[in-house]
């Protein structure tokens, strides 16, 4: 359940690195670079930025696979292929499987409306499956409700679900366009456990993971380390355990707990046409303002991953099958402070062939005076990439902003390098101009890009 101001922050400033990101094959051979992914996600893990489960297949065969950190930081239990995972929304695209094999079998129909289960939610009558499965009914996002915080501990009925939801105003239109709301694939949950007759659980075990031989993926509760299950963590000077979600709140939206191998194996089966037909998987893979039914895309260069990204208390999730291919990515993960984009990239271009570079994190911060800092304030633009970026100095540190994006805190590490660890960015600005006493331009550092900026003002 993307809700999440941290993983927020790591799309805001990573989103043009993996679209832009092309570079030249390197003369290495591909043992050679999965020794490097190996030093690259360990010393991640090593330096507190984050723990991490990376299984990857190439069309069904099994092709690598890492485990760093640690399941439970307060047992010392590390993190292995055993080791299952919260992942979030990736749980939705397990919902439009089992909601697109009730189409096929004749139990519903993208066309049919929600007042036939919900009638009391307003626009139920103009609202259908489709809408609900591309995030297009205009029903507002419960988990953006600021109660949501209260009551995301506790047991939720179905009732107290549906009462919250119904009591929202109408965002938009039905169909008049798209924004995310787990509100909706709340609502499939339910409506699978209607026609049913069963608890989603059951529904997910009988129709996906028993087929599958999944044995490790279900429907989640209590957090037990001693069923191989792993809590999640944020840093504040060391990992912190994170409050743990029922799932009875996440339901169809986010509930799902399983570990990388059976995460990867569950789109395998999917792309290959073991769990709908080819015409329902055409259907889920049908993009309309970047999301289809229970799916959306990720490119990397001129490839494209289908899949889905999750985020649930600390743990952060993507899986990506790129159809041409066959090549399967999963990235599982419960504890982040660093950007996990950054680390998705670097597989895909290990898996690729391309070399990465290991993070030095032996440099240390320093502080610079207000007067220094201020040589860096005003607003800059590039030619590369249509994004302006303003800073300005506050309470000591240097803020940055990109247009229409939330300000983050820059670190500085010389009297111009400043990082955002959590987004992976680095900036190197010029010096300031002797006369002026303003640096004039600086590089941007991220993914594997670097992107020039110049002063507007």
């Amino acid at each position: 359940m993307e809700r999440k101001t941290k993983l927020k922050l790591m799309v805001i400033w990573a989103k043009f690195a993996a679209i832009l990101f092309t570079l030249p094959i390197a003369a290495q051979s591909f043992d050679q670079h999965q020794a490097k992914l190996d030093t690259y996600l360990t010393t991640l893990s090593d330096n507190n930025k984050i723990m991490t489960a990376v299984y990857v297949t190439d069309s069904g065969v099994p092709r690598y696979e890492h485990y760093a950190g640690l399941a439970s930081v307060e047992g010392n239990v590390p993190i292995s292929a055993q080791t299952r995972f919260r992942i979030g929304s990736v749980t939705k695209t397990f919902t439009a499987v089992l909601i697109m094999q009730l189409i096929e079998n004749n139990k519903l129909s993208l066309d049919t409306k929600l007042n036939q289960f919900y009638p009391a939610i307003p626009n139920a009558a103009q609202i259908n499956i489709k809408h609900l499965l591309s995030h297009r009914s205009g029903i507002f996002n419960y988990t953006n409700d600021p109660d949501y915080m209260s009551f995301m501990t506790t047991p939720q009925t179905e009732e107290q679900l549906i009462s919250r939801i119904r009591g929202y105003q109408p965002e938009f239109s039905p169909g008049s366009k798209h924004k995310y709301s787990n509100s909706n694939y709340v609502l499939l949950g339910f409506i699978i456990e209607s026609l049913y007759g069963q608890p989603l659980q059951e529904v997910i075990a009988r129709n996906i993971t028993q087929p599958l031989n999944l044995d490790s993926t279900y429907y989640g509760n209590s957090i037990e380390i001693e069923e191989n299950e792993a809590s999640s963590y944020r840093y504040n000077a060391h990992w912190v355990k994170h409050p743990e979600t029922h799932m009875s709140a996440p339901h169809g939206a986010g509930a799902i707990v399983s570990n990388a191998k059976d995460t990867n194996e569950f789109f395998t089966a999917l792309f290959e046409g073991k769990l709908v037909s080819n015409d329902s998987l055409s259907a889920m893979m049908k993009l309309e303002d970047g999301y289809g039914l229970g799916m959306t895309a990720a490119p990397f260069g001129e490839k494209q991953f289908y899949g889905h990204f999750g985020g649930i208390d600390g743990f952060v999730s993507a899986a990506g099958y790129n159809t041409e291919d066959g090549l399967n990515i999963t990235v599982l993960s419960n504890a982040v402070n660093y950007n996990f984009n950054e680390v998705l990239i670097a597989v895909l271009k290990t898996m690729y062939g391309h070399s990465i570079d290991i993070p030095d994190f032996s440099a240390k911060s320093i502080t610079l005076s207000e007067k220094v800092l201020s040589s860096f304030e005003g607003q800059f633009a590039s030619t590369q990439i249509p994004i302006k970026i303003r800073f300005w100095v506050e309470d000591g540190r240097l803020m940055s902003q990109g247009e229409g994006q939330g300000a983050v805190p820059l670190t500085a590490y010389s009297e111009t390098k400043f990082r955002f660890d959590p987004a992976g960015l680095v900036i190197n600005f010029e010096e300031p101009n002797s006369s002026s006493n303003r640096s004039n331009g600086f590089v941007l550092s991220q993914g594997g890009g670097k992107y020039e900026f110049k002063r507007q003002q």
